[in-house]
């Protein structure tokens, strides 16, 4: 399965590890937003924030799945748009939340299930998605 995980930017290195046992499981992680380098000086804030909007919107659409973390406080409502794209109408994707305990708004109610922590979803993916 093709995932996209989505989280804050600040949470990168704590999410790289869960994409890594996602990929252990024999799963392809779509959101190379996770190991994104720094804005390139050729490029001015516009030009880049709109190149790693467009790729992380592609990376989306080209999952199978999300998994939308939401511990962290988001500064720019990226993850929230990600989970967006992933509910479009007639999505066939599979969407999960992790944390965010009290967090609630309409579009988390499209989650097909929400998961206290990644211990629990990394076992839930051992045994229901597991590919290797």
């Amino acid at each position: 399965m093709r995932i996209y995980v989505s989280g804050t930017f600040t949470s990168q290195a704590r999410l790289r590890p869960m994409a890594d046992r996602l990929r252990s499981f024999g799963h392809d992680i779509t959101g190379t937003w996770l190991y994104e380098a720094s804005k390139p000086a050729t490029l001015n804030t516009a030009e880049w924030n709109s190149a790693l909007a467009d790729k992380d919107v592609s990376e989306v659409f080209a999952a199978d799945c999300i998994i939308l973390d939401l511990d962290g406080e988001s500064t720019t409502g990226g993850r929230y748009t990600e989970w967006g794209v992933a509910c479009h109408p007639h999505s066939l994707m599979r969407r999960y939340i992790v944390g965010g305990k009290g967090k609630d708004g309409v579009f988390l109610t499209k989650a097909h299930r929400r998961f206290e922590n990644w211990d629990e979803l990394l076992a839930y993916f051992e045994v229901n998605h597991a590919v290797y």
